[in-house]
């Protein structure tokens, strides 16, 4: 009722009313927020404090409520002259209000108007910041590092807080750019003037960028103990201090989520949503979207990971960057691919197509990993031989290039799948090979399942059931340990498929319902698919004998679940049962089987399965 009343009465009353709101506030000695509002809303060009209560207000609410602040910043720019004190600092605060709130358009027109203009070097050089992040906002990456780059010239002191950022600004153009070696140097730097300075989230923004920078040359050890210093110091950060820089957030989540860390990625990007929504900071909740989608669907979490993606469509306004419209389109792509509902696959295919125009023929990082994703939904819909062909145009030849060894023991995998279905035998031995040197010299989580997977497929080439089995085990515990549910399901029903193609049956029954377990945790209607038509081959087969008959029925059905990666309070939510009752079977099991742990257990479970390689006198 008050609000109806309020748009009743005459302007000057309101102007009035306002006034005297603030008079009063201002005998109470109230925060200049409260009586920002007031000031707001009757500014009086001869009253020079309301310019300065409008600018500290708009100042201590800038990441809190950037659209607030921008309406306290319009208000206060009519009582300036151009040149006049707090004129230029008005406007740096609206244009980064701007940016903020998603208008990077406008922000742009601000500030390039703005620094020509700049009085001094810190006002040019705080512009230049958000003038470099708007323009690789816009997918415009020579521009971008021209303007850190000029930055960086100014200043005279490059210890100032101001050159973490900058710094910061090279690191992401030349990651862009693939050059990972000088985006380490640049993050590096910025970590350590942050910490300097007592910027904790600037530098965990910088330590997770140079993880990713040492992860891609070679220096595994080094990326894993940055990425877990960068993830205590968001865990230590309060929520306000998070504002001031919620692209940190970004920042670990994405490199937690590259290091197979996807919990922790999950949880810092869940947070980060959170804040984004609660202060209006609309310009940066696309790219966490994108990113949470995406671990998401590494996870095998379909749903959430489509339910993601339709946030980011119902919320996106202003300028989109090109990476984020590319990437989120083919991590559509892929869920919807998996998810196999009525038209999925379809839409699949539009989105797939949308990612390939969003990324043109780009040269960075991003885009070559989207027209990579690309050639791979290629291969599952049945061309092997387009796919390997988009694939090699994508990586650059034989030796892929385009792709750093910690990307390419995938893509070699993708592309061992696609000349085994061609029958080329020879190429799935050298994509075998490659992905296996890859590994030796970056033996990370999840990349070593897939190498191990294309040695599996390797192994097939030639007709040697035996040690392509015990490969697809060896892969299938290296996709289970890093959380990737639907590697690991599929790596289950290539085992499956192997073994039947060799007419054995024994063992099979058991990784089919393992994978039956995974394809329904992942709500993937394409692997229940795959499961039904493994149990219609298998049924067509002699039947199986159980080698584990020292098992119970129970036992034998936790001690299946545990071997998928289910944890134990999984298996008591599947099976209706308390967590005590479990572990105790677990215990009976681990006896029975004279195995110590979880992960001997998976091998044991694994090893029964596959069919046995005949004894030599040897042995």
């Amino acid at each position: 009722m008050s609000d109806v009343v309020y748009e009743w009465l005459e302007p000057s009353r309101r102007t009035d009313l306002h006034r005297r709101a603030d008079s009063a506030l201002a005998e109470e000695a109230a925060p200049l927020s409260r009586r920002a509002h007031h000031v707001a809303r009757a500014a009086d060009p001869g009253r020079p404090e309301h310019v300065t209560i409008l600018i500290a207000a708009a100042r201590s609410i800038l990441y809190s409520s950037p659209a607030v602040a921008a309406g306290y910043l319009k208000a206060a720019l009519p009582l300036l002259r151009e040149g006049q004190d707090h004129w230029h600092e008005a406007q740096v605060l609206l244009a980064r209000a701007r940016l903020l709130t998603g208008d990077a358009s406008q922000g742009r027109e601000l500030l390039d108007a703005l620094r020509s203009t700049m009085p001094g070097q810190s006002g040019e050089v705080t512009a230049l910041v958000d003038s470099s992040r708007i323009e690789r906002r816009l997918g415009r990456y020579t521009e971008a590092g021209a303007l850190a780059r000029s930055g960086l010239a100014v200043l005279a002191d490059k210890d100032a807080a101001i050159a973490a950022a900058l710094h910061t600004e090279m690191a992401d153009h030349t990651y862009d750019l693939q050059e990972y070696e000088a985006s380490r140097q640049h993050a590096d730097t910025a970590a350590a003037i942050a910490h300097r300075h007592r910027d904790h989230v600037g530098e965990a923004r910088a330590l997770a960028q140079a993880a990713l920078g040492y992860l891609f040359t070679g220096d595994l050890t080094t990326a894993q103990a940055r990425a877990t210093t960068a993830a205590e110091l968001i865990d230590s950060s309060s929520d306000a201090s998070l504002l001031t820089n919620l692209d940190a957030s970004v920042q670990v989540g994405l490199t937690e989520g590259m290091l197979g860390r996807l919990v922790d990625a999950d949880r810092h990007l869940t947070r980060a949503t959170t804040l984004s929504r609660r202060t209006g900071q609309t310009y940066i909740e696309p790219q966490i979207l994108t990113v949470l989608a995406n671990a998401q669907l590494r996870s095998g979490n379909l749903d959430s990971a489509l339910a993601t993606l339709e946030r980011v469509t119902l919320r996106r306004e202003g300028v989109v960057s090109p990476s984020e419209e590319a990437v989120g389109a083919m991590v559509r792509a892929e869920a919807l691919f998996w998810r196999d509902g009525s038209g999925d696959l379809r839409e699949a295919e539009a989105s797939a197509a949308r990612a390939l125009a969003a990324a043109g023929d780009t040269p960075t990082a991003w885009a070559v990993t989207v027209r990579c994703f690309h050639a791979e939904l290629v291969l599952r819909t049945g061309d092997p031989a387009r796919a390997r062909w988009l694939l090699l145009d994508a990586a650059g030849g034989a030796e892929l290039p385009r792709l750093t060894a910690w990307r390419k023991p995938r893509w070699c995998d993708t592309l061992a799948q696609a000349s085994l279905a061609m029958g080329d035998r020879e190429s799935v031995e050298h994509w075998a090979r490659l992905a296996e040197r890859c590994v030796e010299q970056l033996p990370s989580p999840g990349r070593t399942g897939f190498a191990l997977r294309a040695r599996m497929r390797a192994h097939a080439a030639r007709g040697q059931t035996v040690p392509a089995l015990q490969k697809a085990v060896e892969a299938f515990s290296d996709f289970s340990l890093s959380g990737e549910r639907i590697e690991a399901c599929s790596t289950l029903l290539a085992a499956a498929e192997l073994s039947l193609d060799a007419g054995r049956t024994q063992g099979v029954a058991d990784w089919i319902n393992g994978a039956a377990i995974l394809a329904d945790q992942c709500g993937s209607g394409r692997l229940i698919g795959d499961v039904d038509r493994r149990r219609t081959r298998l049924a067509d087969h002699a039947g199986t004998t159980d080698t584990l008959p020292s098992l119970t029925a129970r036992e034998r059905e936790i001690a299946d679940l545990a071997s998928t990666g289910m944890t134990n309070v999984g298996i008591a939510t599947t099976l209706f049962l308390s967590v005590r009752t479990v572990e105790t079977h677990l215990r009976q099991v681990y006896r029975k089987l004279g195995v110590s742990n979880r992960a001997a257990l998976t091998r044991m479970m694994m090893d029964n399965a596959a069919p046995q390689a005949p004894r030599t006198a040897a042995d």
